[in-house]
């Protein structure tokens, strides 16, 4: 199975219409990533702490495989801080530093 057709899979077992969410990141703030590896669905986002908001975040909205590849191609990579992801659909949004994960490939990023 493709890292697409997993993530078809997983979309349809969160509840989630795949070809209408892929569709909605065909905008200039989204990200589309398929390779052997990987598939990705991102969008560039605001991290908000009550009142501080921090730019030069990205939002994993849908993947599966490993991630560091993704974070080697983003156009942003230099600038970008934080680096977010559901492990459910409407679930808590967890936010990781995105320079220290680009600092450690060795270590897996994997989503499902």
């Amino acid at each position: 199975m493709t890292p697409q057709q997993k993530a078809a899979k997983e979309a349809a077992s969160l509840g989630m219409d795949f070809t209408k969410t892929v569709l909605e990141h065909l905008d200039e703030s989204c990200y589309i990533y398929s390779s052997p590896d990987c598939f990705i669905l991102a969008v560039d986002a605001v991290r908000e702490f009550g009142e501080d908001c921090q730019e030069e975040a990205i939002f994993v909205t849908l993947a599966v495989g490993n991630m560091h590849e993704f974070l080697e191609i983003d156009p942003r990579k230099e600038t970008r801080k934080w680096f977010g992801f559901c492990r459910e659909n409407g679930g808590d949004v967890h936010w990781l530093d995105f320079q220290k994960l680009r600092k450690y490939p060795e270590h897996p990023l994997y989503m499902v």
